[in-house]
């Protein structure tokens, strides 16, 4: 396939001017955008009702808001007990989803004097803009992973591929109000994206359930990767996207305030994200390799010389692993910033898609491409590749019992009519107050709902309520 100098691929984009007054937009979801399944904030969905918070107090930036609001959230909470690599390590050394993200959000922080000094010299940037940098990119780094379901990028799979499974059975006809309702939830399900549900959690705020978090636009967009809908091409080919259509409306909304959305209808990136994606890209790709030593899977000695060539530092063999990391991650910041620098004009004209790292001098990408050499072994690791084979069974289990309660309400007037067994589930899951309060909302809210839920859960808790459910269940599932 074709690419263009700017790593574009087979077509070239028309230019779009992306300012930096738009681009740090404090704005949030409106609280008056559209009901249903919308972004709406009108109507109340959860155990309490939803107030907006007096401010005139509140000295902090909303930038700074955004940064407290991710870390002090059940959702962000929740990483700490979700896979990185290796699915319910019993070694307190090894990453999880929560100490990756703040890894991350300190290399995306590190950035930021960077694109303030050549945001300002090359572009509309303002001295009193610099200090807004910092926080959003933190915040974008920290949300990154946010919506990750449990055991790791295994899970993503296996909620795709249950959703092939039973298709039918999930999106039949007659609970939908329109085809295209529902094909547009069928898509949602079966291009199933952590970076989808990670919008989702950080843009809405019209329900305190799940944790939304209702973050600023630029903290938001600066964060995604794949602006693009589920119901867009590009989320079948490419097998990724950012945005579900629940949350279409609200995309749409953010691109158009923060400048985005170009004048031939599609979508740019923040320049910000490529920073955020660069920042996960340095992360993993050094710390995989480390917890793979701890682990045993890899020795010392092989990913010593690997930092060694990273970092380009070849006669630094005295210092220890840990400290060549920091030597590694640095160089791969140099490297990637310098992308970015020379890309600039690119960028900030909206005609770059693809990730900094395709563009990235050969030598780097050798040493990328050992990294990537590594997971063979990594990923094959025999302990791993049991724990993910049990995914399957968990999330079949859960999955199924929750779309039957989501079934199930959907039919009934009264929480009475709940099936009995599906009344049992909801104990372990939504509770009473929570459902009568939502009874009368569509079958595709409801399938939302569940993937909130679902996706929610950490290893620990998935794999827990698995064995509950097997519990109430009479049929076996």
């Amino acid at each position: 396939m074709e690419q263009t100098s700017h790593g574009q691929e087979d077509f070239t984009l028309m230019p779009h001017k992306l300012s930096w007054k738009k681009l740090l937009s404090p704005e949030r979801v409106p609280r008056s955008a559209s009901s249903g399944s919308g972004p709406s904030e009108s109507a109340t969905v959860g155990t309490g009702d939803i107030k907006k918070p007096d401010v005139s107090q509140d000295a902090r930036t909303p930038f700074e808001q955004d940064y407290d609001r991710i870390v002090f959230s059940p959702p962000f909470r929740r990483l700490a007990r979700k896979t990185q690599v290796h699915p319910m390590a019993s070694n307190d050394h090894i990453h999880n989803r929560l100490t990756h993200s703040i890894e991350v959000s300190s290399v995306g922080r590190s950035f930021a004097g960077r694109v303030a000094e050549l945001a300002h010299r090359r572009s509309d940037l303002t001295a009193d803009d610099f200090p807004k940098l910092p926080w959003i990119l933190q915040s974008a780094c920290l949300i990154h992973d946010l919506g990750n379901p449990p055991f790791g990028h295994a899970g993503e799979e296996v909620i795709r591929d249950w959703t092939n499974e039973h298709s039918e059975w999930l999106f039949p006809e007659a609970r939908f109000t329109s085809s295209e309702e529902r094909e547009k939830c069928r898509l949602d399900w079966l291009n199933f994206e952590g970076n989808a549900q990670g919008f989702r959690l950080a843009a809405r705020r019209d329900n305190p359930m799940p944790g939304y978090l209702r973050l600023t636009y630029a903290s938001l967009s600066s964060a995604i990767k794949y602006p693009w809908p589920s119901f867009d091409p590009r989320a079948t080919e490419k097998r990724k996207h950012n945005v579900y259509s629940s949350e279409f409306e609200l995309f749409e909304i953010m691109s158009a305030e923060l400048g985005l959305t170009s004048a031939d209808g599609r979508w740019c990136r923040h320049p910000l994200s490529f920073l955020t994606e660069a920042a996960d890209d340095i992360c993993y790709r050094i710390i995989d390799p480390e917890d793979a030593v701890e682990m045993g899977i890899c020795s010392h000695d092989q990913v010593h010389e690997l930092f060694l060539r990273i970092a380009r530092k070849p006669d630094y063999h005295w210092m220890s692993l840990s400290q060549l990391r920091g030597q590694a991650i640095a160089s791969l910041m140099d490297q990637f910033w310098e992308v970015f620098e020379n890309d600039f004009d690119a960028l900030m004209n909206g005609e770059r898609m693809v990730d900094l790292k395709s563009s990235l001098h050969d030598e780097c990408q050798e040493q990328l491409e050992e990294v990537s050499r590594m997971y063979d072994s990594i990923f094959g690791h025999r302990k791993k590749i049991a724990t993910e084979l049990g995914a399957y069974h968990v999330l079949d289990r859960i999955l199924k019992a929750m779309i039957k309660t989501a079934q199930s309400i959907h039919d009934a007037n009264t929480y009475d009519d709940i099936h009995f067994l599906s009344k049992r589930t909801l104990e372990l899951t939504w509770k009473q107050p929570y459902v009568e309060k939502n009874l009368a909302k569509p079958y595709s809210w409801w399938l939302s709902q569940v993937m909130d839920f679902v996706s929610g859960m950490t290893d620990d808790y998935a794999t827990r309520l698995s064995r509950e459910i097997w519990g109430l269940s009479s049929d076996g599932m």
